[in-house]
C-alpha cells in the first residue's frame, strides 16, 4: 500500500513563496520608482512611495498608522529625489538598488540594538544626500527656509522613531536637540554649498551632506557608548580626530564668499 505525504512539501512552497514574496516586490516597487523618477516623472514616483508605504495602514489610516511608517515614507521621498536629481543611468540604477535592499531588510536591522544606530546613520546620510543635492540644483531646490524645515522634521522624526523603538525616554528631547544641531549647521552651509563631483558625474556629493553624517556618527556613538558604559578616552579621542577632519575638510574646501 502507497502512502503519498504532501504536507511537508505544501509546507516547504509556501515558505520558499513567503521569502521571495518580499524579495520581488521590493525589487518591482524599486524598479518602478527607478523608472519613473528616471524619466522626470517626479509626482508619479512620489505617489508611488505613499501608496507602497502607506499600503500597510490601510485598513486603519490613522495618525498614528502614518507615524509608523514615517521613517520608511523619509526614506522613499529621498530616494525618489535622487534619482531624479542625479544625471547618471548607472548613479539612479545604484539608488534604487539601495531602496530595495531598505525595503528589504531595513526594519529588520532597525530592530536590532546592535544594527540600529547603523540603520539611523544610513537613513540619515540619504535624506542629507537627497536635501543638499536638491538645494543645490539650480531652480529645483526649494527656498532656503523650506530645506531647513524639511530636514528638522526629517531627522527628527528618524532619530525619535529609533530612540522610542529602544525605549529611550529622553527620546523626544534627544531627537529635538539633534535635528536642530542638524539644521543650525546646515543653515550656514547652504550659504556655502559645496558640491563634490567625481570624474564623469557619476557620483555627487554635497560637503554639508558629508559633515553633518560624520556627526551624526559622533553623536550616535557617543550615546551608544555612554548607554553601554563603554565611553573612554580612546572612543573620545576617535571623536576628536573626526572633527578636526570634519573643520579641514570646511575650511579648505568652501570659498569663503558673501555673508551670512
Amino acid at each position: 500500500m502507497a502512502v503519498t505525504i504532501t504536507a511537508p512539501v505544501a509546507s516547504t512552497s509556501r515558505g520558499l513563496a513567503g521569502r521571495l514574496l518580499p524579495l520581488i516586490s521590493s525589487v518591482i516597487v524599486a524598479g518602478l520608482v527607478w523608472a519613473l523618477a528616471s524619466h522626470g516623472l517626479v509626482v508619479p514616483a512620489l505617489l508611488v512611495v505613499l501608496v507602497v508605504e502607506l499600503w500597510p495602514a490601510r485598513r486603519r489610516l490613522s495618525a498614528a498608522a502614518v507615524w509608523a511608517q514615517a521613517t520608511r515614507l523619509v526614506v522613499g521621498l529621498s530616494i525618489v529625489a535622487m534619482i531624479a536629481l542625479l544625471p547618471k543611468a548607472l548613479s539612479q540604477l545604484a539608488v534604487a538598488v539601495l531602496y530595495a535592499a531598505w525595503r528589504l531588510w531595513g526594519n529588520r536591522l532597525a530592530a536590532t540594538a546592535e544594527a540600529g544606530l547603523i540603520t539611523l546613520l544610513a537613513v540619515q546620510a540619504v535624506v542629507f544626500e537627497a536635501l543638499f543635492l536638491l538645494a543645490a540644483t539650480p531652480h529645483a531646490g526649494p527656498p532656503r527656509p523650506v530645506t531647513l524645515v524639511l530636514l528638522w522634521v526629517a531627522v527628527y522624526v528618524t532619530t525619535y522613531q529609533l530612540l522610542a523603538a529602544r525605549q529611550e525616554r529622553a527620546a523626544g528631547v534627544l531627537a529635538a536637540t539633534w535635528a536642530l544641531v542638524a539644521t543650525e549647521a546646515a543653515w550656514v552651509f547652504l550659504t556655502w554649498l559645496v558640491t563634490y563631483i567625481s570624474p564623469g558625474n557619476y557620483v555627487i556629493v554635497p560637503q554639508p551632506a558629508i559633515v553633518l553624517t560624520a556627526l551624526a556618527y559622533c553623536f550616535g556613538s557617543i550615546y551608544a557608548a555612554q548607554r553601554q558604559g563603554t565611553l573612554n578616552r580612546a572612543r573620545l579621542t576617535e571623536y576628536l580626530l573626526i572633527s578636526l577632519i570634519l573643520i579641514w575638510i570646511v575650511i579648505a574646501g568652501t570659498p569663503w564668499r558673501g555673508t551670512l
